[in-house]
């Protein structure tokens, strides 16, 4: 898979040096980008393999599993979320590459033009290499768009955890009073419950941090990939906008440009959407805790309480290099950065 897409990003870059035409330049660019994009994430993945597992293993310790109906709902919500996600990209990307490809294969075989590039490293006058060399590009093409959404979504699902969790630990933090009373029903002296007492404050805290440190650890793996998204999504943003508006409204091409413009909106904003989730879900921590009932709590417990709220009010923020944040408002950046650019394209 990996030894396609570099064979289709050398192809890309290589038909983008020698196209003088700028309007099949901006066409083949636009898709070359994207390609060196997935790539790009591809390899990071690669590379970054044992880090992703840890960050899995980190979800499957004994803080972060559910403990009661109520947390399991939790967890089945947000789970649910990603499954929808990882299925709408899916049906998104495939109608992309369905459009560019399978949907003008009539067409490719009547010019004698190739799906994508038209440079490869081999001469495709002979009619079986012309077949190959349709066929490979399709095939690398359809592995690039299910690599963008197993990239995106992994992404994302981590994100999505890291709101589950939040949630949890919200939960636990309101509920922190029904636990206390079922610990003292539980306890066979008062230092006994002492004890109890101390270990859910403990694990209270503990979880906190644990939550904490495992975005900040999701922020470090992915940090380059979150920048290249957004410089990939920006030059694409607005290639693909000028590309469409040249197309024939009820054409193939302007199908395929109209599905994946939708495509890469969808991988940016998924991106800018659940990082602002992680940062408001993590500044409820500290309403959550003073939602809880407060009377029966004695005054050593409610004093270590307030480290809880004191880390709360720095929230949670998804950056790349302290330069990009991921926000709603950094998406509405993203579409008028593309839209500032497409004016200079056209004006040109």
């Amino acid at each position: 898979m990996i030894f396609q897409l570099y064979l289709l990003t050398l192809c890309g870059l290589a038909d983008c040096c020698i196209i003088k035409n700028i309007d099949t330049f901006i066409e083949k660019l636009s898709v070359a980008v994207s390609v060196l994009g997935v790539t790009c994430k591809v390899t990071n993945l690669t590379l970054r393999r044992n880090e992703i597992i840890g960050l899995t293993e980190m979800l499957l310790k004994d803080i972060c599993i559910p403990r009661n109906d109520c947390e399991v709902d939790i967890q089945q919500r947000f789970d649910r979320s990603a499954k929808r996600i990882t299925i709408w990209c899916e049906i998104l990307n495939e109608s992309a590459v369905f459009f560019a490809t399978v949907a003008q294969f009539s067409y490719f075989i009547r010019t004698r033009t190739l799906p994508l590039f038209d440079w490869t490293p081999y001469d495709v006058s002979s009619t079986i290499a012309f077949w190959v060399t349709m066929f490979q590009q399709t095939i690398a093409l359809i592995l690039c768009a299910n690599a963008s959404v197993a990239h995106e979504t992994l992404i994302s699902g981590f994100l999505i955890q890291t709101c589950a969790q939040l949630d949890i630990l919200c939960h636990r933090a309101r509920t922190l009073p029904d636990s206390l009373r079922e610990a003292w029903k539980c306890s066979n002296s008062k230092d006994d419950f002492k004890a109890r007492e101390r270990r859910l404050i403990r694990e209270l805290i503990y979880h906190q941090l644990y939550v904490y440190r495992f975005a900040d650890r999701v922020n470090a793996v992915f940090t380059l990939m979150i920048c290249l998204q957004f410089t990939v999504s920006s030059i694409v943003l607005c290639l693909s906008i000028y590309k469409m508006l040249a197309k024939s409204l009820l054409s193939m091409e302007f199908a395929w440009c109209l599905s994946y413009l939708g495509s890469m909106l969808m991988q940016i904003f998924l991106y800018c959407w659940y990082g602002n989730e992680v940062t408001l879900k993590s500044t409820e921590i500290g309403s959550a805790i003073y939602e809880m009932d407060w009377s029966v709590l004695p005054a050593d417990l409610m004093k270590t309480l307030l480290m809880i709220i004191t880390r709360s009010k720095k929230p949670i923020k998804i950056t790349s290099g302290n330069i990009i944040t991921l926000s709603n408002e950094s998406f509405m950046k993203i579409i008028k950065i593309s839209y500032s650019a497409y004016n200079v394209l056209q004006r040109s």
